[in-house]
């Protein structure tokens, strides 16, 4: 994610996904690649949709945003 997200793979995490919460993980207590390798087994914690121009990303489902970017 580099530049386009500040909080990193951190950023991508959606922590009210059913997926997340069951699991009973702290992700405060996960590396970055601990919470990479996390998220590889277990997609449905990404936030969703995940638009991005290349310069910009918009990470869950913000209509305005997401209309700005495209």
């Amino acid at each position: 994610m580099g530049d386009l997200a500040p909080d990193g793979i951190r950023s991508l995490l959606n922590k009210k996904s059913a997926a997340y919460r069951n699991c009973q993980v702290d992700e405060q207590e996960l590396s970055e690649e601990e919470l990479a390798e996390f998220l590889a087994d277990k997609p449905k914690a990404l936030k969703r949709p995940i638009l991005t121009n290349g310069h910009k990303v918009v990470l869950g489902f913000i209509e305005d945003e997401m209309k700005e970017l495209l």
